[in-house]
């Protein structure tokens, strides 16, 4: 029996530093090093001809064999008609197991905060209905999609790896805030004296007039974990308008940003928002602080001190080790093993908590 997992490669250089594929990456080596194989599909072209995306999937799940396992990172970010058909094709092996690792559910991604989608019918809810198991961000996220209908047994991975094993600076008390961001920022409301650096591919000329804003531009995220020598790392905030038709305020309530898991890799204290999944665990850790309104900055940061600093320093130190290591998406796919080959239920996400 071979264990594999699916990963998503692009051809285009500049797509290769965005999160997915970041993320896409670590997870693959994560699993390599379990034992996992790879399965790897690429951005197709012509794929609207569904004998052209017949023969790729039989290609791609040519070396699957009969009880095999796979996961696949979900969404698979291709065409849907691919997605579904893969999807389709993997389970019908004989005695294949399917588990989706799910990266992002798009629905809520676009949802405007109405939440008025079709639960039911709802193409991206039907796909993870599919599954044997699902891997998903976060107990957050498993609340909503047992609200959206979807029953499959779920474990949490709760953050992203980072893989990392370059240099880091030594970390100084600086009241200073980094946002690595991968969409351009049209619009910032920020009143604060607090420096607040940003690292993206373009920022709106309107923005760059408040004097507290520095932009950076886009760097590798690896020389970014490699330059910062202090302050805090800007997890989300409502405060900054982003060129999207996703909510990814409100959506990330629900996923586990890469960016945090940037910053834990770097060694740098967070700031977050208490709506996100990781707000808790994050000042009872001591490693961050919860900010809501980045207006109220220059206040928060008026009662920290040196001291306080070096001591989040500290305790950050084993979770820079956790997701530098690949040590969470390890975790998770060890506990994936041990429902699906020896039936241990101890990690799966309670149903009756909903």
């Amino acid at each position: 029996m071979t264990n594999w997992i699916t990963r998503f490669n692009v051809s285009n250089h500049s797509q290769k530093h965005d999160a997915i594929q970041i993320v896409s990456k670590n997870v693959s080596h994560s699993a390599q090093e379990l034992g996992f194989q790879e399965i790897n599909f690429g951005n197709y072209y012509q794929l609207d001809d569904r004998n052209r995306r017949k023969n790729i999937i039989d290609t791609v799940l040519g070396p699957v064999q009969p009880g095999d396992l796979i996961v696949i990172q979900f969404p698979l970010w291709t065409y849907l008609n691919f997605q579904s058909e893969f999807i389709d094709q993997a389970k019908s092996i004989d005695r294949v197991r399917v588990v989706a690792l799910v990266h992002d559910i798009p629905t809520w991604m676009f949802d405007d905060g109405t939440a008025q989608y079709d639960r039911e019918n709802d193409f991206w809810l039907k796909q993870l209905r599919k599954f044997d198991l699902l891997l998903v961000a976060n107990e957050k996220g498993a609340k909503r999609l047992r609200e959206d209908g979807v029953m499959v047994p779920m474990i949490a991975m709760h953050i992203w790896d980072y893989y990392y094993d370059g240099p880091l600076k030594d970390k100084k008390f600086k009241k200073q805030l980094f946002y690595v961001g991968g969409r351009d920022v049209n619009g910032i409301d920020y009143h604060a004296s607090t420096p607040l650096m940003i690292y993206n591919r373009h920022v709106e000329e309107k923005v760059l007039w408040n004097p507290s804003v520095d932009w950076l531009g886009r760097l590798p995220s690896d020389d970014i974990v490699a330059s910062v020598d202090g302050g805090f790392g800007l997890v989300v905030s409502d405060n900054i308008k982003e060129k999207s038709n996703m909510n990814f305020v409100d959506y990330t309530q629900y996923n586990n940003p890469t960016k945090l898991s940037l910053y834990l890799a770097a060694g740098l204290p967070v700031i977050i928002s208490s709506k996100t999944a990781h707000a808790k665990w994050i000042e009872e850790r001591g490693i961050g602080l919860v900010v809501d309104n980045l207006n109220e900055i220059d206040n928060v940061l008026s009662s920290v001190t040196d001291v306080d600093y070096q001591l989040m320093l500290k305790k950050i130190e084993p979770w820079q080790k956790a997701v530098s290591e690949g040590f969470f998406i390890k975790r998770t796919l060890i506990a994936m093993l041990r429902y699906m080959e020896l039936g241990f239920e101890d990690i799966l996400i309670d149903n009756n908590n909903y």
